[in-house]
């Protein structure tokens, strides 16, 4: 199964733990493949260091182990069907990645419900899917 998890399941896993910190390990060791491009893991960055204040080096570990389970896209297509330039980036790496799945809180992307066949979920239907 690929599956591409936007910027809010990963920072609400990482900041929070919870649900999407369970879907982020059981993604880890289930045998999905994550995909992420460099602008999401940017973006986590930027918002792990500029809203939460975490160190580089946490932000790095974090980013290093994301990457052990992630297969890193490089888009060569842009998209602006959501009104948020960053939840085009998270439907680009779903297209280039040939993504089954995005993970999201976002209600931009849910309202969506899919796209290009691609099923866009919520945490915790992932988590039911993948558990099964």
């Amino acid at each position: 199964m690929r599956v591409v998890f936007d910027t809010n399941v990963f920072i609400s896993g990482l900041q929070y733990g919870g649900k999407p910190e369970i879907a982020m390990q059981f993604a880890a060791i289930a045998g999905c493949t994550l995909i992420a491009s460099e602008e999401i893991l940017l973006e986590i960055e930027d918002v792990l260091v500029r809203k939460f204040r975490w160190s580089q080096k946490n932000v790095a570990s974090s980013l290093s182990w994301i990457r052990s389970f992630s297969d890193i896209v490089m888009p060569d297509i842009t998209l602006n069907d959501c009104s948020d330039p960053d939840d085009n980036r998270i439907l680009e790496a779903a297209i280039t990645g040939k993504a089954d799945f995005i993970v999201s809180g976002d209600r931009h992307l849910l309202r969506l419900k899919r796209f290009r066949g691609i099923d866009i979920i919520e945490v915790k239907d992932f988590i039911d899917h993948i558990a099964v």
